[in-house]
């Protein structure tokens, strides 16, 4: 798990988990480099899933689509670097929305750009606009939710721009936002609306940014030296 996953992770649970005890379903749970059980609060009951046993497993899937828990079971369901690999993510996000209790969140962390991983596939990337198609979608299955947030997060030392998107199953806005810790996030929706963007132009992704004053130091340099003439450069003895 890449760092700012498992910051993103563990800001989720500041945020949205609050009671006694919150039942929470990890999807895609296996240990590699890490998890989100290793910052989950005390006292959460955690139940690990994922396609193949291994470290942070409780339950294997079988390949059905289908979660093997009853409706409504969990107080949240939280999902890292899953939907790129999903090939019908939007499947995978209705059983999400049925395990889940009325009044509790889902939590879903999935890359906005980044090298080709595949496990075994590698399909998808997500702007934060997502959300609103998947709000969209739920309610139309017959689901009563909310996104309560969607943002591009900024990378640390890892290459990941993570597009992370907060739902709520009659489920009220939290108290505080995994954003308001984000200043540099970018795209950023709170309870649906497109919020006013601060900062470089909001249509642009974190690598185009980054290309663009790549390609404009190039032009500057190039610029320099053009203006140099034989008899301007420095003499070397």
């Amino acid at each position: 798990m890449h760092d700012t996953a498992m910051r993103l992770g563990e800001l989720f649970f500041r945020h949205y988990l609050r009671g006694e005890a919150p039942e929470v379903l990890d999807l895609g749970a296996m240990d590699i480099n890490g998890s989100l059980r290793s910052v989950a609060p005390p006292g959460l009951r955690y139940c690990g899933a994922d396609m193949e046993a291994g470290p942070g497993v409780d339950v294997v899937l079988d390949g059905s689509g289908r979660l093997p828990f009853e409706d409504g079971r969990f107080d949240a369901v939280v999902c890292t670097s899953v939907f790129e690999h999903a090939p019908a993510f939007w499947e995978t996000f209705l059983e999400m929305l049925r395990v889940t209790r009325p009044g509790g969140y889902l939590y879903v962390n999935a890359p906005s750009n980044g090298e080709t991983h595949r496990f075994p596939l590698d399909c998808w990337r997500f702007y934060a606009d997502a959300s609103v198609a998947l709000e969209s979608w739920g309610r139309a299955r017959g689901f009563d939710i909310r996104a309560m947030e969607s943002f591009i997060a900024p990378r640390m030392t890892d290459q990941w721009e993570d597009c992370v998107m907060v739902f709520g199953r009659e489920a009220p806005p939290p108290g505080s936002f995994i954003h308001d810790d984000l200043p540099d996030a970018m795209q950023l929706r709170r309870l649906g609306e497109l919020a006013a963007s601060v900062g470089p132009p909001p249509h642009l992704t974190r690598d185009q940014i980054l290309l663009r004053q790549a390609r404009e130091r190039i032009a500057a340099l190039e610029a320099e030296l053009a203006a140099l003439r034989p008899g301007d450069a420095p003499s070397s003895s």
